[in-house]
């Protein structure tokens, strides 16, 4: 096949649906266009071509041979978590009776997403969960749809889902399937969506909460910004946007405010106030069905103990593992108890400013980590820190340069690598932030751990930065 030809097909899918087709995603191209022309009988590249540009229905079979459908139940369960025990329990006690709760799944899939969803709130609200919220759910590629409207899945997609619920809503079909209980099935409504179009299905309007996550890495920051004016139009004036854990960086393009809570970012709809702060005793207004979980109390003698005690042990682990669970305000008084008795204490320098990036305290997190690096001006997780204040500040120039004497300092380090590369992209750099990719990659596969060798709990998701690295490696920036 030509250049231009096929140039002509790339234009083509990504002029309708977004999806860029570089690198590897040609060679998928190729392949699918062979499979269609020889399924449809159309001789020639340039006939095949001209068909697609008419014929809507061959485009959404061409589309279903180029879309990746990895996904399994509870992908990233802390952010459901967070749907599902705060946001929705909060949006009910705010609006009361009457009017659900509406959530999108966008770029569905096979449905795991919005099945998992439906697990978790029945789960927690019984049968009430029928009046309390609706579930939609979206994607361009028909035979994947048809797949989650259907329920039947293989073992592959309960890697992560429990054995209670596995055992609670699935049933044994065949040798290797299992079929989804009605009970959840009939929970998800799941509809044709080109996330492009400016006119989506009548139904899909009004939502409180559109999860658009996974999928993102598949446009560029132009058709990232357009599908998120479009998911916009979509949600409510006080909706949000939940996006994958490893592309909030790549989406905060200016359309939807960022926030963030206890340690999860998601987008905001206009000047939604944020999230208000979790009570220490008392729980939210039970919303009309059965109570939601409360929340985690506050171990006050925890805090208690380091500040009055003469001389504490640094207990350092205890505060990494604090904020590993999102708990940053225990972490945060525990670090300052031991930086009151020590305050050239190094390692609680970098947490308590790892701690303030968290929060979204880049002053102070700066301030933080500028103490540490006086200590020891060889403290890559201090310049880690000061990297992560100044790339969430917008200022891409001194993130570059933090990263960059990470880098110097510990080469190895394929977290720095990342970030760096993710600063020479933001900063307009492709050249220099293709080659910084294929670096991070290869350190990451020869170190795939989350926290990348730092003593920073990054706990940063392997899987997804890597398949990021192979596609911005081979990108065009």
């Amino acid at each position: 096949m030509t250049g231009p030809t096929l140039q002509g097909f790339k234009d083509l899918v990504r002029g309708r649906c977004g999806l860029m087709l570089e690198g590897n995603g040609e060679e998928t191209l190729k392949a699918a266009i062979a499979a269609r022309m020889q399924a449809t009988g159309v001789l020639g590249e340039q006939a095949y071509l001209a068909r697609l540009t008419t014929n809507e229905a061959e485009f959404q079979e061409l589309v279903t041979l180029l879309t990746i459908n990895e996904t399994y139940f509870f992908r990233e369960p802390e952010q459901l978590a967070l749907l599902t025990e705060k946001m929705v329990p909060r949006l009910l006690a705010l609006r009361g009776p009457g009017r659900p709760i509406r959530i999108l799944s966008a770029g569905c899939s096979t449905g795991e997403e919005p099945y998992s969803i439906a697990m978790a709130l029945l789960d927690q609200y019984g049968e009430a969960m029928g009046s309390l919220v609706r579930l939609y759910a979206g994607d361009i590629d028909h035979l994947a749809l048809a797949k989650a409207r259907a329920g039947h899945y293989s073992a592959f997609s309960f890697r992560a889902l429990s054995p209670e619920r596995q055992q609670r809503y699935f049933a044994p079909i065949g040798r290797h399937g299992f079929a989804l209980a009605e009970t959840v099935r009939t929970r998800v409504e799941f509809h044709h969506l080109n996330l492009l179009s400016a006119e989506p299905p009548a139904s899909l309007h009004d939502f409180d909460i559109v999860l658009f996550r996974n999928v993102s890495i598949y446009f560029d920051a132009d058709t990232r910004r357009a599908i998120q004016h479009n998911l916009a139009r979509m949600m409510t004036l006080d909706g949000v946007l939940l996006v994958g854990t490893a592309e909030t960086l790549a989406n905060d393009l200016g359309v939807l405010r960022l926030v963030e809570e206890d340690g999860h970012f998601y987008f905001a709809k206009g000047a939604a106030a944020p999230p208000p702060p979790r009570p220490s005793r008392s729980p939210p207004p039970a919303p009309p069905a059965p109570p939601p979980k409360p929340n985690r109390p506050v171990p006050a003698p925890v805090v208690a103990t380091v500040v009055a005690t003469a001389a504490p042990a640094p207990d350092l682990d205890t505060a990494r593992r604090l904020i590993r669970d999102k708990r940053h305000d225990e972490a945060g008084a525990l670090l300052r108890g031991i930086l009151a008795q020590s305050p050239d204490h190094l390692s609680a320098l970098v947490l308590l400013a790892h701690v303030q990036v968290l929060r979204r305290d880049h002053p102070a997190a700066q301030t933080l980590a500028q103490r540490a690096l006086e200590l020891d001006s060889w403290s890559v997780e201090a310049m880690v820190v000061q990297g992560f204040a100044a790339k969430w500040q917008g200022d891409h120039d001194a993130a570059i340069r933090w990263f960059k004497q990470a880098v110097y300092t510990r080469h190895h380090c394929w977290v720095a690598q990342y970030y760096l590369a993710e600063s020479y992209r933001a900063a307009g750099q492709p050249d220099l932030a293709r080659r910084t990719y294929r670096v991070a990659l290869q350190h990451l596969t020869q170190h795939p751990d989350g926290d990348g060798g730092l003593s920073l709990p990054l706990g940063l998701p392997v899987a997804e930065v890597r398949f990021l690295c192979e596609r911005h490696a081979g990108g065009r920036g």
